[in-house]
């Protein structure tokens, strides 16, 4: 089969991003950043496979929006000032809601 002849589904307009936060209903951790210890390195910035990270006005931040949870930023730490919580703690699991 052709690439051509392959079905499109969109989901979303050309040029713009999907309306809403889709990473949260999938994640099951999310990072969190303890900017007391943060040394502004940027590893975690150059690690993020989703560029999630961001510096903004000398603190490191997290976009929801892109962040997948993976927690290579929290492994790539070299200060461990980022640690991964739970999206969606519960007594049966993360994902219970």
């Amino acid at each position: 089969m052709a690439a051509k002849e392959l079905p499109v589904v969109p989901s979303a307009r050309p040029g713009t991003m999907a309306a809403g936060a889709a990473m949260e209903k999938i994640r099951e951790q999310r990072p969190v950043i303890d900017q007391g210890k943060c040394d502004l390195c940027r590893l975690c910035l150059f690690y993020c496979p989703d560029a999630a990270l961001t510096l903004n006005q000398g603190q490191v931040t997290v976009n929801l929006h892109f962040c997948k949870g993976c927690g290579i930023c929290a492994v790539e730490c070299p200060v461990r000032a980022i640690t991964m919580v739970p999206e969606y703690p519960s007594d049966r699991g993360f994902l219970e809601k």
